[in-house]
């Protein structure tokens, strides 16, 4: 009978003690759990920020070894960006002329002939990113080389003025691109910036800011 006795009391006391572990794991999770919501939504900002700058990168080399230029849009909102090749009469003058003097980059290359178009080897290509993360700015240096270009791929028949950007990232055959940052943005873990240095076309990321 007293064995009986003492072995119910053990019974009740380690169900006792379950609903106590099962109530501080509950409160660990409470806590745990949007912090690792938040671990996760950084990771995902960085992941997309060094996509987008390896993207880039690719694209400014691409411009280099094939005498083109090369540009990137998007938009402001959404999660895509599209890198999109040039093709026009004056890409063999954009390419020597960058290689002979940074003036007749400025001056020449005759870019009321430049037409925005994808090239027939090379389809347009989309810079998907990750869940959750979109594109808050983007925010483009205009420069007089720019602003032809623009202007031409607005009038082009094939252009779709509603989802291109103003002022598309351009990159250019003598490794010079737009000075242009993009800002992309996670809900809980903030905001990352992609930005491009026009003289050397460095692509940097910056660090994650709080939202």
């Amino acid at each position: 009978m007293i064995a009986k006795s003492t072995l119910s009391r053990r019974t009740a006391f380690t169900l006792l003690e379950l609903l106590l572990t099962l109530a501080i794991l509950a409160a660990i999770a409470s806590v745990a759990i949007p912090h690792i919501g938040t671990v996760l939504g950084d990771r995902g900002l960085v992941r997309a920020a060094e996509q987008l700058r390896v993207e880039m990168t690719r694209l400014r080399v691409d411009s280099m070894r094939e005498g083109r230029v090369m540009m990137v849009q998007g938009e402001v909102g959404g999660a895509t960006l599209t890198a999109k090749p040039y093709a026009s009469a004056s890409d063999a003058i954009e390419s020597v002329a960058g290689s002979n003097s940074q003036a007749g980059l400025l001056m020449g290359a005759d870019q009321s002939t430049v037409v925005a178009m994808p090239l027939e080897i090379e389809a347009d290509k989309t810079i998907e990113l990750p869940e959750d993360v979109t594109i808050e700015s983007i925010a483009v240096l205009t420069s007089t080389r720019s602003i032809g270009m623009e202007q031409q791929a607005l009038a082009s028949p094939d252009a779709d003025a509603a989802n291109m950007t103003l002022n598309p990232i351009l990159f250019y055959p003598d490794g010079t691109t737009s000075t242009a940052a993009i800002t992309l943005l996670h809900p809980s873990a903030g905001r990352i910036v992609v930005r491009v240095r026009g003289i050397t076309g460095d692509v940097t990321v910056t660090e994650v800011t709080a939202p």
